[in-house]
């Protein structure tokens, strides 16, 4: 177990400012919560779950929960917490080999303590670790550098996001509406326009509502069908049905972006060969978690997506990019934009290798995405 004098051990101290790195205990919850608040929800519309326990649930109740790879608090000389990061243990399996993985996100530091080296120490303890690989699928330019200088290294196959425009001049005026509100007195222009545009053969941006050959389903049946659809890639998930719903049940809290969609493309005789999970709202963007698809289905999971997006109002639909998938995506004139980075940290060359080679599954569902910590609303 990796307990605070082992961390600390880990962790040169800054002789100028004291302060030390500890494992993160229940107790510190509340503490952590208000650090969340501070940090990424000023401005931000609240309501929703209480963000304490929300924060218990993931943190102490994870499926995979392992006491050598607690998330981890810095507790300044009056031994209030100053600091934090999210440590999510992960059980991962190479060519059916197991892995021990731990995901790190949610970097935080009280900037009103005086002490610039407290997010780097926080890094350096988690990714000085007993797992194999450390990675984020959130980093920013910041978080980036960081785990540069020890050691990481970025994936860009990992770190794009596809967007595909649905209706251009919603989109337009969504765009306009972040700089000034006025922009929305003319969303019902916006929307003639659309409906007009969509019946032109010159269309850029066609979707073809028949291509709408899925069907909606429940947790169960949708953790049944990705089960099987995730067992291609040679690094994935070490999933079996009740870890897998769990993490599917968290990913479905994310009210800032709309109510989850879980849905399964068959093929003729009736089996899964694709399933993909979202959340989408009428007039906004709708956000992809995870698209699975056997190797000849892909175009119709895809299609699928996007013609179930355009039915349901949304104005775009962005996901994370897959690698796998990134032609085609390309080809459904889908555009790659950068908003965070894939860093990785390990030791082991193949493991390299498999996520370099573009054979793995660790984002959305499988990587930190799936955290209501990303689009969910606290109170």
């Amino acid at each position: 177990m990796l307990d605070a004098g082992v961390i600390r051990s880990n962790d040169q101290r800054d002789p100028v400012a004291a302060g030390g790195i500890r494992p993160c205990g229940v107790d510190d919850i509340p503490a952590v919560a208000r650090l969340f608040q501070t940090t990424f929800q000023q401005g931000r519309k609240a309501g929703g779950q209480s963000l304490e326990l929300h924060l218990r649930r993931e943190l102490f109740e994870h499926p995979w929960q392992d006491p050598r790879l607690p998330s981890l608090v810095f507790e300044g000389a009056d031994g209030a917490v100053a600091g934090f990061i999210a440590v999510r243990p992960h059980r991962l399996l190479l060519d059916g080999e197991p892995v021990l993985a731990a995901v790190g996100g949610t970097l935080m530091v009280d900037k009103s303590v005086s002490n610039p080296l407290m997010g780097a120490r926080l890094l350096r303890s988690y990714l000085n670790g007993p797992q194999d690989l450390s990675f984020s699928e959130t980093a920013n330019e910041i978080s980036r550098s960081m785990w540069d200088r020890l050691g990481g290294r970025t994936e860009p196959a990992y770190s794009m996001e596809w967007l595909r425009i649905l209706r251009p001049a919603a989109m337009a005026v969504d765009v306009l509406a972040t700089k000034s509100r006025a922009a929305t007195a003319v969303a019902p222009l916006a929307r003639l326009f659309d409906r007009g545009a969509a019946r032109l053969r010159a269309n850029p941006l066609p979707v073809d509502p028949s291509r709408d050959r899925g069907e909606e389903v429940g947790e169960s049946d949708f953790v049944d069908a990705v089960l099987p659809l995730s067992a291609t890639y040679p690094l994935r998930p070490d999933w079996n049905r009740e870890s897998l719903s769990w993490f599917v049940g968290q990913a479905s809290e994310k009210e800032r972006f709309g109510p989850p969609v879980r849905r399964i493309v068959r093929d003729r005789k009736g089996r899964p060969v694709g399933a993909y999970l979202y959340c989408v709202q009428p007039g906004a963007i709708a956000f992809v978690l995870d698209i699975f698809a056997a190797p000849k289905a892909a175009e119709e999971v895809v299609d699928d997506l996007i013609a179930d997006a355009w039915r349901r109002g949304a104005i775009a639909v962005r996901g994370r990019v897959q690698p796998e998938l990134a032609d085609l995506l390309l080809r459904r004139k889908a555009v790659f934009v950068h908003a965070s980075s894939m860093v990785v940290h390990t030791r082991r060359a193949e493991l390299l290798a498999a996520i370099h080679s573009g054979d793995a599954l660790i984002t959305g569902l499988a990587g930190e995405t799936w955290s209501a910590l990303i689009g969910g609303l606290f109170s």
